[in-house]
């Protein structure tokens, strides 16, 4: 009997940076080194940073990470740990028990953890400014952030400043957001309260974005050249570093290695080995032309400054794009960007499967499967924790990598999500990974699709799921417009074949307006439409019928039914509930005009009365309660009883 493969999952924030996309890389080479199956979760922030866009929503794959899909994961820490404590954090990672589970970049407490140690390549660096190229006067781009890992960076810059004897009158400290253009705003602002003033040796800033946010003030705002008249470093080591002119001095945390480190540390742990709470990989001061202008160092610059990783040379790479790639991976994000344009079709719910599929084929992904929940669910605002529904369909599935044999769905599946992503008949895990993202449109989750990893930006994926995700919607949208037409149609007719009538108005009966009620007010609900639903008394009706008779007081009922015809519109719904009593549903009908309209009922039964010589006062009373009320909604039978008790006289 064949065993069966690991399979491990990958949680991060968001798949469209270079920190995921390296550290998905090593993870994905040691997978395929140890014969280990791989999905890719992208689960948005868990306390998300704001609350105005629908960021929250790409939570709701994480009821997807369970012992039926995975059998341990890999969560990257130090994202998420930007917006949120660590004991939040941790408290969080128990809804995954009981996997196994290895942390990336922070420490966690009864977790084995990856982390690196950047202490000594910043201390190296910071020395290497003040000893070999004469800096005295720094400035420090930190971040504004609950982040301890900045707030560590920032002091072991500011301690070893100290020990070189740079005064902290020669030092200053700026916080920006993580972004290009914080960071660019800061300087600007603060070279205007300078008077065009910028006197720094060298800008030391905590990630490379941010670095690069310096370099292009210094060169496009302040008129300095870098490294001739300033120094830059930054932090990260991004791809762009080795690009940029001058090449950027940063610092390398080998997160391609603490990727392959954390898978391997994850495996070994499924298969019961014994691995170290904690282990440290030591960051690389990597020195770069941005810090090699004002002195002849003594330093050798070298893109290939890594210290020994206990792996091959081939394996560890410079992991550099070249021309062609990076000009490659624009296309794909280009593409990618318009597939919302090639997909959006009007196209009923039940083919748009096909639909998708040809799309993704088309695009060029060897396998991709989407899913949708029975009944797509409606998610307000932030959560930590997804209901998962019961019920699902897999609508697209094919998988072209095997040319022998490919796959593809010829009839939708239903199936429990709860019990695995994927029905058993077609899952398959490669060990080049799948990613795994939540489908949604603003507030409504629609279901999640899986798509293989193959020669993609990883950008790219988040912009195929925004794709297909708005596809759902204006699919589902617009097979409930179908419906709703054809439903209210025949309901129309089917009421009119029943001829529910008040055999002396003419209008609706009691049966009749509660059975049209419900059909309008459903309507109404899925038009999106307000309005009111009103309840009328004749006045003085049984004293009409004591003083003059039933015949007169049938005359008075029919005289009020002609009137409210009158002044309400033909498509209202207008019904004699029971003897002096009506019932009306007006849909768009406001508080307003709702008084007009009854102060002209009134009206005509005042004359009424004048023109027939009664002695009784005739007129009517009335309520209301307005649709979609917050405590009722559209349920007809509570609002036509709120309307009632608000009936005075």
């Amino acid at each position: 009997m064949e065993q069966k493969r690991i399979r491990i999952g990958f949680v991060a924030d968001y798949l469209n940076s270079e920190y995921s996309e390296c550290l998905i890389s090593g993870i994905t080479t040691c997978c395929k080194e140890h014969n280990v199956e791989l999905l890719i979760y992208q689960i948005g922030k868990i306390k998300p940073d704001n609350f105005t866009g629908y960021d929250y929503q790409h939570m709701a794959i994480s009821s997807q990470i369970n012992e039926h899909n995975v059998d341990g994961i890999i969560i990257s820490s130090g994202t998420q740990l930007h917006g949120m404590s660590k004991a939040t954090f941790t408290s969080y990672l128990r809804s995954y028990k009981p996997l196994k589970m290895v942390s990336i970049a922070h420490e966690i407490q009864g977790i084995p953890s990856i982390i690196c140690d950047a202490r000594k390549s910043m201390e190296t660096l910071v020395s290497y400014l003040v000893k070999e190229q004469d800096c005295q006067k720094f400035g420090i781009m930190s971040v504004d952030s609950e982040s301890k890992e900045m707030s560590i960076r920032t002091e072991i810059i500011k301690e070893e400043l100290k020990k070189n004897d740079i005064p902290s009158s020669n030092i200053v400290l700026w916080k920006s957001s993580f972004h290009y253009a914080s960071a660019y705003s800061i300087l600007s602002d603060y070279y205007t309260k300078k008077k065009n003033r910028f006197d720094f040796d060298a800008i030391i800033a905590m990630n490379d974005d941010l670095a690069f946010a310096c370099l292009d003030f210094c060169s496009k705002r302040a008129n300095l050249r870098v490294p001739k008249d300033i120094l830059v470093t930054g932090f990260d080591d991004m791809q762009r570093a080795s690009f940029f002119t001058p090449t950027l001095t940063t610092i390398n945390q080998k997160v391609y290695y603490q990727g392959y480190k954390a898978a391997l540390t994850l495996i070994n742990q499924i298969n019961l080995e014994e691995v170290p709470d904690v282990q440290t990989i030591e960051a690389k001061a990597i020195l770069r032309e941005s810090t090699n202008g004002k002195k002849t160092s003594k330093k050798q610059f070298s893109e290939n400054e890594y210290i020994s990783l206990d792996l091959p040379e081939d394996f560890i790479g410079n992991n550099r794009f070249s021309v062609t790639e990076w000009f490659n991976k624009r296309q794909q994000v280009f593409q990618a960007a318009l597939m919302d344009t090639y997909v959006m079709m009007n196209i009923s719910f039940d083919e748009v499967g096909k639909h998708i599929t040809h799309a993704l084929a088309a695009f060029g992904l060897l396998s991709a499967a989407v899913v949708v929940y029975e009944n797509p669910t409606e998610v307000l605002k932030p959560f930590e924790y997804f209901n998962q529904p019961q019920k699902a369909k897999l609508i697209a599935y094919f998988d072209y990598s095997n040319k022998d044999k490919p796959k593809e769905l010829h009839h939708v599946i239903e199936f429990n999500p709860a019990k695995g992503l994927f029905p058993d008949t077609v899952r398959d895990y490669p060990d080049e990974g799948v990613v795994v993202m939540s489908l949604f449109h603003k507030t409504i989750q629609y279901g999640y699709i899986l798509m293989k990893r193959g020669p993609f930006d990883t950008g790219v994926y988040d912009l195929i799921a925004k794709a297909v995700a708005s596809q759902l919607n204006a699919s589902f949208e617009y097979s409930r417009r179908l419906k709703n037409r054809r439903s209210i149609t025949q309901d129309y007719v089917t009421l009119d074949e029943m001829a529910h009538i008040d055999y002396l108005t003419g209008l609706k009966n009691q049966r009749g307006f509660l059975e049209l009620g419900e059909t309008s007010l459903k309507y109404a609900q899925a038009m999106g439409q307000s309005g009111l639903l009103l309840y009328f008394n004749i006045k003085n009706l049984r004293k009409v019928n004591d003083y003059f008779g039933h015949s007169a007081g049938d005359e008075v009922i029919k005289s009020v039914a002609t009137f409210l015809q009158k002044h309400f519109r033909s498509n209202d719904i207008i019904a004699r509930l029971d003897g002096d009593k009506f019932g009306i549903i007006s849909a768009g009908l406001n508080v307003d005009n709702y008084k007009k309209v009854l102060r002209n009922v009134s009206e005509e039964c005042r004359k009424w009365k004048e023109e027939n010589n009664y002695p009784i006062e005739v007129d009517v009373s009335a309520g209301f309660a307005m649709f979609p009320s917050q405590k009722y909604g559209y349920a007809l039978a509570p609002l036509l009883e709120k309307a009632e008790s608000t009936v005075k006289g």
